[in-house]
């Protein structure tokens, strides 16, 4: 298999991971403040809004529970990406850029495991750490595979970063 078309593949795997997103009619005068707030804090506001208000339980949504929609989206998205690099890898067994890319999504999977079983024991201060380790690592998969530009789970580790923060007095 040519290295052009693994990249290609890949490419589509990644831009296939991006949430299914909610209809079109999911707009600022229909957040809720809470959303509202956060999403203002990131790059992407529309991102932002629409990767949240994929979960039916965002518009109840309070701190707490938004906290576990990103991390849950963003844990969800790695997981997927992981499971699809192993596929790539049964067609292509000795590309080390693949094997560097799962090394890096166990990683990211491990950091957001570690950040939900942090919120069920309320210990908030590591969150953004556990987000901005999740980011790296996909930044890191991303270096090695230079010709694919994918943000997703970026963009959902920034909204991580950005709902954990409330939590430490960063959510004025």
């Amino acid at each position: 298999m040519s290295a052009s078309f693994v990249f290609f593949l890949f490419f589509i795997i990644i831009f296939s991971n991006h949430p299914a997103y909610a209809d079109d009619q999911t707009t600022a005068k229909n957040t809720t403040q809470l959303v509202d707030r956060v999403c203002n804090k990131t790059s992407n506001y529309s991102f932002c809004v629409e990767a949240l208000y994929t979960d039916p339980r965002t518009p109840d949504a309070d701190t707490y529970t938004l906290a576990y929609i990103s991390f849950g989206l963003a844990y969800k998205t790695a997981t997927n990406t992981r499971s699809q690099i192993t596929d790539l890898l049964k067609n292509n067994a000795t590309s080390d850029d693949l094997k560097r890319c799962l090394k890096d999504y166990n990683t990211a999977i491990e950091a957001l495991g570690s950040g939900l079983n942090d919120l069920n024991s309320e210990t908030f201060f590591t969150l953004p750490g556990y987000a901005n380790t999740t980011s790296r690592s996909a930044e890191d998969c991303e270096a090695h595979y230079k010709s694919l530009v994918s943000t997703t789970i970026k963009s959902l580790c920034q909204i991580c970063v950005v709902v954990a923060n409330l939590f430490n007095g960063g959510g004025s």
